[in-house]
């Protein structure tokens, strides 16, 4: 009987690798659901913000913008600006080659920041060329485990053309600047920084017109065809003349020197666009199939960026990472002690269509509302997820941004040792268009 038992266990543990391995290759379902955002518009609408209310979160969102200019000064909290400090002490995680750090490395990029220095500086600039923001003045990454990829924890954001920032301080090298924004702190090679004069930074305050790119495919040239940028959903450009707009770049001496180039008017929205559900619809169909950037690696995008790039074009200015973003404002509903059935209903009945997100630990995802079998729908830009069972769990890559239910790759899982799924995950939503009325109404 032992020898039956046996013989049996073994039969089923080759079964389910194999049919785990049989699964593998399978499609997960929801990335066959349709991928077009607009099919998911609710039939009752939100209401229109009034101009008034738009005018004020234009002048919210701009001040954000543009604080670096209008008097921030370097915070003065060291551990809260050089928080990847405890990480060059110990847990140093592994390099590029999948091998574990040399301390010998993480001590001289941590001797390196010069952090009894800091603040050395106080100069306004503007970023002149895309730019990763580093937690640490290096290029290298640093996975926490070899299997990591692509979850360099020393990337901390990408960082627009365009963006003011204060630089306060600079590694020993003298290669990367320390920056400072509303949104990030981190490393930028200062070859992507023009500094900027006092008369330039209030000249570029008070600018009232701005437009923001309806896709990711449009290149800005200057006047004589060079490349300046890549446009982006999000990214704020200051208009010089109905068909033209501010372009930065950076001199011999670093210091800012700006021009005009030509655009395309019709390739661009005024800022702010007033908000409205198939606006919303738009902006996740051009930007459906980008690829999954950690942290913006690569000028793609993660969560957080996705959701923060879309709500920009609304003057909304949201933090950067997915925690803050949850929690931003007063318009949460706590969602960890239901099931994910009970979730539903409390979507259903109070979550904002396109106009909410939904948080879990690490995690970002815009509630899109409900489609034709009544599941919950979201849309976001995922890495992957995890199912399996007692035999062990797989990884599905979703691989950038996506439209799912709450269960993508649900199909895999078996009934014991399950993965948890995106819905049984979810702590909270949080309602960003009424925190737009509340900005708009000034409750904020």
């Amino acid at each position: 009987m032992r020898n039956f038992i046996n013989l049996f266990l073994i039969c089923l543990f080759f079964w389910g690798c194999s049919n785990n391995s049989q699964e593998k290759k399978k499609p997960i379902a929801d990335l066959l659901m349709s991928q077009d955002a607009l099919e998911y518009l609710p039939q009752k609408k939100v209401s229109r913000l009034s101009s008034e209310e738009m005018l004020n979160l234009k002048e919210n969102y701009l001040k954000k913008f543009f604080a670096p200019f209008l008097g921030m000064t370097p915070n003065p909290n060291i551990a809260e600006v050089f928080w990847i400090k405890s990480s060059l002490e110990k847990n140093l995680g592994y390099g590029e080659n999948l091998k574990p750090l040399d301390p010998k490395m993480t001590q001289k990029i941590l001797q390196d920041m010069q952090i009894p220095l800091y603040p050395s500086s106080a100069q306004m600039a503007i970023v002149i060329k895309d730019s990763d923001v580093r937690a640490v003045p290096s290029v290298h990454p640093r996975f926490s485990k070899p299997t990591g990829f692509p979850f360099d924890r020393w990337q901390n954001s990408m960082i627009f053309y365009g963006t003011p920032v204060l630089v306060t301080h600079f590694d020993k090298s003298k290669r990367f600047a320390h920056i400072q924004t509303e949104f990030v702190y981190g490393w930028v090679d200062v070859s992507h920084l023009a500094f900027v004069t006092a008369k330039q930074a209030k000249g570029l305050a008070s600018i009232k017109d701005f437009v923001m790119p309806k896709n990711d495919e449009m290149i800005i040239t200057d006047w004589r065809g060079d490349y300046i940028t890549q446009a982006r959903i999000g990214k704020l450009f200051a208009l010089a003349d109905k068909d033209k707009i501010w372009i930065f770049k950076r001199q011999s001496d670093g210091k800012l020197r700006i021009e005009k180039t030509r655009i395309d008017p019709q390739a661009f929205d005024f800022f702010p666009v007033i908000f409205s559900q198939k606006k919303v619809a738009e902006y996740i169909n051009a930007l459906i199939g980008r690829q999954y950037g950690w942290g913006g690696m690569y000028e793609e995008r993660d969560c957080s960026a996705f959701i923060r790039d879309i709500f920009s074009n609304f003057a909304l200015y949201l933090p950067r990472n997915s925690y803050a973003q949850g929690n931003l404002g007063t318009r949460q509903i706590k969602l960890d002690t239901l099931t994910s059935s009970q979730k539903e209903k409390v979507l259903f009945s109070n979550a904002t269509p396109f106009g909410s997100v939904l948080y879990l630990k690490g995690h970002i995802m815009l509630y899109l509302g409900r489609d034709k079998k009544g599941r919950a729908i979201v849309a976001h830009s995922a890495w992957s997820v995890q199912a399996g069972d007692i035999w062990g769990k797989e990884e599905y890559r979703l691989g950038g941004v996506v439209i799912t239910t709450l269960q993508p790759a649900n199909e895999y899982n078996g009934i014991w040792g399950r993965g948890k799924t995106l819905g049984e995950r979810v702590l909270l939503v949080n309602d960003l268009y009424t925190l737009m009325r509340d900005i708009g109404e000034k409750k904020q």
